[in-house]
């Protein structure tokens, strides 16, 4: 059975800048990261390139408010978030197996 930790909440206070999830080494095997219902703009999720801008920078995974995605990796701090919108976020929790 996977261990899951504890709802974390991650926002961008200034749109156009990234956030990473946590500035904590975290070990994991995966983090599940769902945007804010609140959220009124796209929220990318990815490693430190990560951009939410609109055009040919954009990069990461876009979520919109509510989307979830269950992104691999073995330290939940190389997870970066961006906004287009200033402070939206996500909600995340991360797990092992």
């Amino acid at each position: 059975m996977p261990l899951i930790s504890a709802s974390t909440r991650s926002t961008v206070t200034t749109a156009g800048t990234r956030v990473r999830l946590t500035s904590t080494s975290t070990p994991c095997s995966w983090v599940q990261v769902t945007a804010l219902t609140s959220n009124t703009g796209q929220v990318n999720v990815g490693d430190v390139g990560v951009v939410a801008a609109t055009g040919a920078t954009e990069r990461g995974i876009p979520l919109l408010a509510g989307d979830s995605v269950k992104y691999p990796t073995n330290d939940a701090s190389n997870i970066y978030i961006d906004s287009r919108v200033n402070g939206e976020g996500v909600i995340w929790q991360y797990g092992a197996g």
